[in-house]
């Protein structure tokens, strides 16, 4: 039999049971998924998510990252299964604009699929002359119905490049959603930049760290810093909490959080930001790498003059993926510390305002 023992406080619940600690306002939406990257489409009606893990079909059977499980799936608010089998056996970027399809991407091939199963379209990145300069990940642009990603420096689609980059290394690219502005950036410790389609200019946000953990991007979890009016965008510079207009003449420090945060992202109404704080500790296998757990989701009003105030106790897992599933719940992931991403799960919690 369980024991259970509990406080009548609202962060502080402390249980001695078989199954893990829950906060009140948590609810685990995978309990037998080993999932992450949560990503609701527009609506908050659907949730579309990476299963993952190791021993991935077609893989070379060793270490390497052609064995680690990337398989597209889609729930409901409440964790019920709508996809059957995945998508795609690949990483997910997100949905397009309408909220009707999915772009997907692996190892330079890329994918628009629906959540019935139906190919819109499919392609891969071209090989290059030059090293290290074709980016893997991709996105989408719905006004001219074309994949797109960061290739020799440019903003690429498969028939054109669409604007030169200033420079700096990126292989993040993420359209606003009114899609006029397009942020690019490294996936750690990078320039944001923005370019602007109407004006075919770019604008230089400055630094970003949008996770503390260094290998983040082995993986491919998402991140979106743009409000839902495309208006300002949200980030992490340094320990600044920062809010920027895209062109970055209006920017303004929100707050200090710490050197050890990340995963900034605007509410849908834009009244709040939610963000993470980690803590680092010795890996349980290589106590000489690190694992950046002790996770804890924060909101903070957009308005001047606020503080902080945590939504989640502090959990031994990390987190990966942080997004709004509306304007009263966040959506997230939790990643233990196991080899080969042996046990991830994705959670939601009710935001109080």
């Amino acid at each position: 039999m369980k024991r259970v023992i509990f406080t009548l406080c609202f962060f502080s619940l402390p249980f001695f049971c078989d199954a893990p600690a829950r906060a009140p306002n948590e609810v685990l939406l995978s309990e037998s998924e080993n999932a992450y990257n949560p990503i609701p489409n527009q609506n908050g009606s659907f949730i579309a998510y990476v299963r993952t893990g190791w021993g991935r079909e077609g893989g070379s059977g060793g270490n390497g990252r052609s064995n680690l499980r990337s398989e597209v799936m889609v729930m409901d608010t409440e964790g019920n299964p709508v996809t059957s089998k995945p998508l795609a056996d690949a990483f997910l970027s997100g949905w397009t604009s309408d909220g009707r399809n999915l772009i997907c991407y692996r190892d330079y091939r890329y994918l628009l699929i629906s959540v019935d199963g139906e190919t819109i379209t499919r392609g891969q990145i071209p090989d290059t002359n030059q090293q290290n300069i074709r980016t893997e990940r991709v996105s989408y642009l719905s006004d001219i119905d074309s994949p797109i990603w960061i290739q020799d420096n440019a903003i690429q689609t498969p028939s054109e490049s669409i604007a030169q980059s200033p420079g700096n290394r990126c292989e993040m690219i993420i359209p606003s959603p009114d899609e006029r502005y397009i942020a690019v950036t490294g996936a750690q410790s990078s320039f944001l930049q923005v370019y602007d389609r109407r004006d075919n200019s770019w604008s230089n946000l400055g630094r970003v760290s949008i996770h503390p953990y260094a290998e983040w991007d082995y993986i491919k979890p998402s991140w979106n810093p743009w409000f839902s009016d495309s208006s300002r965008l949200a980030f992490i510079s340094g320990s600044s909490l920062v809010i920027s207009s895209p062109d970055g003449r209006d920017k303004r420090i929100l707050a200090d959080v710490g050197d050890k945060a990340g995963l900034a992202v605007p509410s849908p109404d834009g009244e709040f930001i939610a963000y993470a704080t980690f803590e680092e500790r010795p890996k349980s296998s290589r106590q000489d790498l690190k694992f950046w757990g002790g996770s804890t989701l924060w909101i903070i009003s957009t308005a001047r003059g606020t503080r902080a105030y945590p939504v989640t106790e502090k959990n031994q897992d990390t987190t990966y993926c942080l997004r709004w599933l509306n304007r009263d719940e966040l959506v997230f992931d939790r990643m233990a510390d196991e080899n080969f991403y042996g046990k991830s799960r994705i959670w939601k919690a009710r935001v109080p305002r």
